[in-house]
C-alpha cells in the first residue's frame, strides 16, 4: 500500500469572493470631507455609491492538473502581461520533480502554463515535498528603450509641477519608485497615457489616503504594459474614475483615468513611474520625458 504525504507551501494566496460594499461621503458643518464604509449618524444630507469588489482572478495561481499521486502543475495568469515564476523546493523525500526545480519560468499573458511533474522517486515508499513560490510582474529577458520619449501624463493646456522627483526624499527612495515623479494636480484632472500600451491592471476602488503604513497598498492605478515590456504605474487616481478596461490597447495621449488623492498620498497628485523586471523583482528605469517646450529632457523637480 502506498503512503502518499504532500504538503504544499505556497506563497501567493489563491483568493476568496469578496462582497461588494458601500461607501458614504458627508460634509461636515466645518466644510470638512468625511468618507466612511457606514453611513454619517448625525445627517441624512449624505452621498453614497456600490463599489465593486477587486478581481481575484488576477492572481497568478498555481494548480494541480494531475492526481494526488502524480502532481502536474501548472501556472495560471490572468493578467495581461506576462510574469516571471521561481518555482522553489524547501523540502523533499523520495521524490521526483521533471523538469528539476528549482527553476524560473516566464508565464505569458492569459495562459495556463506547464510548470513540472512530481511524482515519487520508488513507487511504494513514503514520499513528501514542500514548495514555495516566487514571482513578479513582467519578462525580465527586455530591454527598456531609453530613447523614447514620454509624453507629459496630462493634457497641454494644463501647466503643473513636478514636486516630488527621482531619489526623493519622502517616498521615492525603493527600487520600485526610485525613478517616480509626483505631478501636484487637483483631483479630476484628466490622466492620460504617456506611451501606447495594453492595460496590464487597474485598481480603482479605494477612496481614502495618509501617510500611514497601511496606505501603502490602498491607491488605485492603472499598470500598462508598453511593447518593449516596461511597464508604466499612473497611481493615487480618483475612486472610480479608470476608463479603460484590463487588455484594452491604449493609445499615447489618450484619457485612461483622472487624478486623485488615495493611497499613500498627503495631497492631490499623480505618481508616475516606468518599471521593469530585474529578475524576480520590479526596479524603476530612468526615462526621456518630452516636455511643453518640445524639448525632450529627463524630468525634473519644477513647471513642466
Amino acid at each position: 500500500m502506498k503512503l502518499l504525504t504532500i504538503i504544499l507551501a505556497v506563497a501567493l494566496g489563491f483568493g476568496t469572493d469578496v462582497l461588494a460594499k458601500k461607501y458614504y461621503k458627508h460634509t461636515d458643518e466645518n466644510g470638512i470631507t468625511h468618507y466612511s464604509d457606514k453611513p454619517p449618524m448625525d445627517t441624512d444630507d449624505f452621498e453614497s455609491w456600490q463599489v465593486r469588489p477587486e478581481d481575484s482572478a488576477y492572481e497568478l495561481k498555481v494548480i494541480n492538473r494531475g492526481t494526488k499521486e502524480t502532481p502536474i502543475f501548472y501556472a495560471i495568469n490572468r493578467y495581461h502581461g506576462p510574469i516571471e515564476v521561481l518555482m522553489d523546493v524547501v523540502s523533499r523525500k523520495n521524490v521526483v520533480i521533471e523538469p528539476q526545480w528549482p527553476a524560473t519560468y516566464v508565464v505569458p499573458a492569459n495562459s495556463e502554463f506547464y510548470l513540472a511533474t512530481v511524482k515519487p522517486k520508488h513507487k511504494y515508499m513514503a514520499w513528501s515535498f514542500q514548495y514555495n513560490i516566487s514571482s513578479s510582474l513582467g519578462d525580465p529577458f527586455t530591454t527598456h528603450d531609453d530613447e523614447y520619449a514620454y509624453a507629459l501624463p496630462f493634457p497641454g493646456n494644463k501647466h503643473f509641477t513636478i514636486t516630488q522627483g527621482w531619489n526623493g526624499a519622502f517616498s521615492h527612495s525603493g527600487e520600485q519608485n526610485l525613478h517616480a515623479l509626483d505631478i501636484a494636480m487637483p483631483e479630476g484632472t484628466p490622466v492620460l497615457a504617456a506611451r501606447a500600451g495594453t492595460v496590464m491592471d487597474i485598481a480603482e476602488d479605494f477612496y481614502d489616503s495618509g501617510a500611514e503604513a497601511k496606505n501603502l497598498q490602498r491607491g488605485n492605478y492603472i499598470r500598462i504594459l508598453h511593447d518593449d515590456g516596461s511597464m508604466a504605474v499612473y497611481a493615487h487616481l480618483k475612486l472610480e474614475s479608470v476608463i479603460v478596461a484590463r487588455g484594452q490597447r491604449v493609445e499615447k495621449q489618450q484619457k485612461i483615468a483622472e487624478s486623485g488623492n488615495t493611497g499613500f498620498s498627503t495631497g492631490p497628485h499623480l505618481h508616475f513611474v516606468v518599471q521593469m523586471n530585474t529578475g524576480l523583482k520590479l526596479e524603476s528605469v530612468p526615462f526621456m520625458l518630452r516636455h511643453k517646450s518640445g524639448e525632450i529632457k529627463e524630468p525634473s523637480v519644477g513647471p513642466i
